[in-house]
């Protein structure tokens, strides 16, 4: 049997129950939080005992107060004290506010079970607790055993990304039981509000309780089972919260889930530098590889290492498979630190060799090894064969080798070069700056080079990032000590701002600069690694890179604004023009580097790297929270396009663990790799290789994210009282939807469609999508226009409607009458005559018919309507009818789409009928139309 568990993280901002005496800590200066016991310490306002109390926790002026009915939550304020003369400040006070969250329903006996007592105690010394007085014990984690029926409350402390400690609860719902029981009231609070991101906020006088998102998971068995996602989210109604959940049958934690991991090379040294994912959901991985086996596949380009390092290019399927995998290199060194996929699913490679062989294929662009170091660039099929190779270099050196694509067939190459030959040609800087310059290159995907530009000044110039726009436009990131020659006028920074820049240009498809900008503060700023740049289909660009500077940085405000200490990794975001959006630090007091970032279809910011840091990485949830030992670990991190942090996870374990590469599919699961020395927390059971050889091994990791939907289909507007559908784009591999509708409407769906049916309200339609996790929320806004009555007034021959409308569209028989448009119609022959009218929004009515018979007149509306009873009217299930005359029926949709078809009958069934508006049409047995009755379906 298996269980869901529901969670929820609390935070506190800047209750009334008291503990109204001074505790004496026991070997501690500062109350930490932790679940203190009530020993008798815990008085109301009027002294007496709280025996309903069974634990407290405080933080700075806020108290939580614990029982098994629910939490007490407390905040003081001091008033009337002046920080610059004590001495007047004698007469302060304390203001208290209390706001209550009671479990509604629950046991009241519930047994309180503490667990992991810490070291820290309190001794009271009261009256009635004796000479000795009485310690309080302190305690991680309470658990209220049966609260509901099969479910467990549990409750527990733990830290945020920043190290700031905060109370948590879990429901745990053992098989059988109803999460539906569930329900938590609040009482005292200002406002009580649901927000679009899922989270929950509880607003008083002197501060807000905020509760994050649900998030629920089916508890695995056994160990090293996967969980499975369940989808949750609260409802609220007059301030009680309760859970809403899809049908489960495992546990659902909404944050990333790690899917596969594993080693990947022998006992030699490996890494992973770079990877990429095609359009059909493999991923592709280059890097080095020395004196190790497991890499190549038999059969492939390059089955054996041709000496020393050699590149290497693998295939993996999106379950971890390894599909093919080849060695690429010659005689020397040989390292891969470009990969790419265009859209067309063509796989390119590139690096850096010093060998003579190995490399180019006969008619390629340069065939033969130009000295010292050069870079390369290779395309490959899907397969694994090699279609061309080509050398890029001079008589010099030329370092680092990435590579990227645009959408018009073209491949680019870039790096870094001290040679003045063979590099440039057709570009915007034919010559070298001096030193070292960076470089750019575009070919086409036959290898046919178009043109080539140097990009540097006076002093040392590297590439080490590189990516193109949806509109072919190239952007180039790289490291900078150069004065000159590096930004242009009127850029976001057109100085150099310390020994150690970072700067960002942009090209146009034909490689003519657009703009260029340093990016740096008084300190030294570095590149990360070989994926440092990246653009979304917005236009936007990104860069990451490491930083020691204390300013010019972060923006304020950001996800971190100040420095975590010594180097920290960044990210920034400009427009196409080179405006700056919002840039962030991202580290904790150890060191960080912002090694590699990519954008999903989204606009979802991937980021990996390295960090030694041991707080302000991991979100609370993340797949690993803790620091996994070593000198450092890598990191994932995923940002929204606004610059918020989703979430955040260490990766690695006891060793030395580096994050040089990230990429996501076409669905959004994200794919990490780099380089480790860790034997456990790598690989998952079942994975391609999942023993560490020795070394220095390459892994490759796959966490499954959840994406939301990237537009909510449907009417921004809609009718009172009408059936409406909206619908999300459907994604690959989604569990289910979950939809959210404006009060009083009615509906319910967990596809990527929903039909519902309005009332009066308008509101917000709002949708998330599960997978192996819970997405953010995606809304559209649903004006609800007026319902509009028809009615007609009859004057002789001539008709009108009651009110004035939009427009009108006369009818007799059912048949719209040609040029009949206007608020008045003058009846010339006999039938059933009846206007539909529409207003502004076009919403719509049909009027009650008027027969006219035997060219002398007209039957009153009424006593159509009293020959031909219609009950009950609205009707849930079944309408009864009575008539002294036969008749024939039709039950039609405003659609006109007819539903049901009958003779004379006592009632008909309408229960399969959607909520709604519907006509009764009557006929006689010759076919004239006797009248139309609505019939409102419940």
């Amino acid at each position: 049997m298996k269980k869901i568990l529901f969670l929820v993280s609390l935070q506190f901002f800047s209750c009334c129950l008291y503990a109204r005496t001074t505790p004496v800590p026991a070997g501690a200066k500062n109350e930490p939080m932790l679940f203190i016991e009530n020993v008798g310490q815990i008085n109301d306002q009027n002294h007496k005992s709280r025996t309903d109390i069974d634990f407290k926790l405080k933080q700075d002026n806020f108290t939580v107060f614990l029982g098994a009915g629910g939490i007490h939550y407390q905040w003081s304020k001091a008033e009337g004290i002046d920080p610059q003369n004590l001495r007047n400040s004698a007469g302060f006070k304390v203001q208290h506010y209390r706001m209550d969250v009671a479990l509604l329903g629950a046991n009241p006996n519930a047994k309180a079970v503490a667990e992991r007592q810490a070291t820290y105690a309190e001794r009271y010394y009261l009256e009635h607790l004796g000479l000795k007085g009485k310690q309080a014990r302190s305690f991680e984690r309470v658990t209220y055993k049966e609260v509901y029926p099969g479910i467990d409350w549990v409750l527990y402390v733990s830290k945020d990304q920043m190290g700031k400690a905060q109370l948590k609860y879990d429901f745990v719902v053992h098989p059988g039981a109803d999460p539906g029981k569930i329900k938590l009231q609040y009482k005292g609070a200002d406002a009580v509000k649901l927000h679009k991101d899922g989270s929950l906020s509880a607003a008083t006088p002197m501060g807000t309780i905020t509760e994050a998102a649900p998030y629920a998971y089916i508890k695995p068995a056994n160990n090293g089972e996967k969980a499975q996602a369940v989808a949750s989210a609260y409802a609220l109604n007059d301030n009680v919260l309760s859970f809403k959940t899809a049908a489960y049958t495992g546990t659902l934690v909404i944050d990333p889930a790690l899917e596969w991991g594993t080693y990947y090379g022998g006992a030699g040294f490996d890494l992973g530098t770079v990877l990429a994912c095609d359009f059909a959901g493999n991923v592709f991985l280059t890097g080095a590889s020395w004196l190790s086996t497991n890499i190549a596949t038999t059969g492939s380009h390059q089955s054996v290492n041709a000496g020393d390092f050699d590149a290497f290019l693998a295939k993996f399927d999106a379950a971890g498979n390894r599909l093919w995998a080849t060695y690429y290199g010659g005689s020397s060194l040989d390292y891969g630190f470009g990969l790419t996929c265009d859209n067309a699913n063509k796989v390119f490679i590139s690096g850096t060799t010093q060998s003579l062989g190995g490399i180019a294929t006969a008619g390629a662009h340069q065939t033969t090894y130009a000295g010292s170091t050069d870079n390369f660039l290779a395309r490959f099929d899907t397969a694994g064969v090699l279609l061309w190779g080509t050398y890029y270099g001079s008589s010099s050196d030329e370092y680092n080798g990435i590579c990227t694509t645009d959408d018009f067939g073209h491949v680019y190459l870039a790096g870094y070069t001290s040679g003045a030959n063979n590099i440039a040609g057709n570009g915007h800087q034919s010559t070298n700056g001096g030193g070292n310059d960076a470089y750019l290159v575009q070919f086409d995907t036959s290898g046919t080079r178009l043109w080539g530009t140097y990009y540097g000044g006076s002093g040392h110039d590297e590439a080490d990032g590189i990516a193109c726009d949806p509109q072919g436009n190239i952007y180039l990131g790289g490291n900078t000590n150069s004065p000159n020659n590096i930004a242009t006028s009127g850029s976001h920074q057109a100085s150099i701002g310390g020994l150690y820049d970072n700067f960002l240009v942009k090209f146009d498809p034909n490689g003519a600069r657009q703009w260029a900008t340093y990016y740096g503060g008084s300190g030294n700023e570095f590149n990360g690694y070989m994926r440092t740049v990246a653009c979304d289909k917005a236009g936007n660009v990104y860069t990451c890179g490491q930083s020691e500077s204390t300013s010019g940085i972060a923006t304020a405000g950001s996800h971190q604004d100040v420095t975590g200490g010594d180097y920290d990794a960044y990210l920034v975001k400009f427009n196409g023009m080179g405006q700056r959006d919002w840039a962030t630090y991202y580290g904790g007091t150890g060191s960080e580097n912002g090694g590699a970032i990519a954008i999903d279809f989204s606009g979802n910011i991937f980021w990996s790297g390295i960090t030694a840091s041991t707080a302000g990485i991991a979100t609370a949830d993340g797949h690993q929270v803790s620091f996994g030992g070593g000198s450092n670990d890598a990191f994932l991190a995923r940002f929204r396009s606004t610059g918020v942090q989703e979430y955040g996870t260490y990766y690695g374990g006891a060793g030395t663990d580096e994050g040089y590469a990230v990429g996501f599919d076409y669905v959004g699961n994200a794919y990490i790799s780099g380089g480790t020395n860790s034997p456990a927390n790598i690989a998952t059971p079942g994975a391609f290789s999942t023993v560490f050889a020795g070394g220095i091994a390459v892994y490759l990791a796959k966490f499954c994210t959840s994406v939301a939907a990237t537009n909510i289909g449907g009417p921004d507007t809609v009718c009172a009282n009408s059936e409406a559908t909206f619908f999300a784009t459907p994604l690959a591999g989604a569990t289910a939807y979950l939809w959210d509708i404006p009060a009083g409407w009615s509906g319910s769906s967990n596809t990527a469609s929903i039909t519902v049916q309005t009332n009066g309200n308008s509101g917000i339609v709002s949708v998330r999508v599960v997978r192996c996790d819970t997405s953010a929320l995606q809304s559209l806004p649903v004006f609800v226009a007026p319902e509009v009555t028809a009615q007609i007034v009859v004057n002789n021959m001539a008709l009108s409607t009651l009110n004035a409308h939009s427009t009108y569209q006369w009818l007799k028989d059912g048949v719209a009458i040609a040029g009949a448009t206007n608020q008045t119609y003058t009846v010339s022959q006999d039938g059933l005559f009846t206007v539909v009218v529409t207003n502004e929004y076009d919403c719509r009515d049909t009027a009650v018919g008027v027969l006219y018979t035997n060219g002398v007149g007209i039957d009153d509306p009424a006593k159509i309507a009293a020959s031909i009873k219609v009950f009950p009217n609205p009707a849930t299930d079944r309408v009864y009818l009575q008539s002294t005359a036969d008749f024939r029926l039709r039950l039609l949709g405003v659609d006109g789409r007819v539903h049901l078809e009958s003779l004379k009958t006592e009632s008909i069934a309408v229960g399969f009928l959607s909520p709604g508006v519907y006509l009764l049409e009557f006929r006689d047995a010759a076919g004239r139309l006797l009248g139309m009755k609505k019939l409102v379906k419940q």
